[in-house]
């Protein structure tokens, strides 16, 4: 019984297991930032309010979470849908918590966008939608 043969094929494994794992990695996706916009309710009231929002994906689904905050009020939730570039992304999801715009029931929303300086459109089913500008990373 020969244990340093063992111990090779040992660390041999666990060598393509990492170089695997780490170029697994590398395929992650991601966008994430912060931006201050207007949110349009449905009965035509505006406010000024901010935007934040995370996303990655490796392989599939999405995951994220996003919140939009109007003076003491906030909608937010998560994401789970989409698909995220180095150039744009088109996010979807659902609200967890609905309080803008008098809003209580909660939507199913899309957060989309260019990466890097510029505007980014969310919008709910129920009607509201919000025009943001922030930067926005992508990677």
């Amino acid at each position: 019984m020969n244990l340093d043969g063992k111990v090779g094929v040992k660390l041999l494994i666990l060598f393509i297991i990492t170089i695997f794992s780490v170029t697994s990695v590398a395929h992650a996706t991601e966008t994430s930032g912060n931006a201050d916009g207007t949110i349009s309710c449905p009965d035509g009231k505006l406010e000024r309010g901010e935007l934040s929002f995370s996303a990655f994906k490796k392989d599939a689904p999405i995951y994220g979470s996003w919140e939009v905050v109007v003076d003491k009020a906030s909608n937010g939730g998560y994401l789970d849908s989409g698909k995220i570039d180095k150039k744009n992304y088109d996010l979807g999801g659902k609200e967890t918590t609905s309080n803008i715009c008098g809003l209580d029931k909660k939507a199913d929303i899309t957060i989309n966008g260019d990466c890097g300086k510029g505007k980014i459109q969310v919008r709910a089913d129920t009607g509201w939608k919000g025009t943001f500008e922030g930067n926005i990373d992508c990677g």
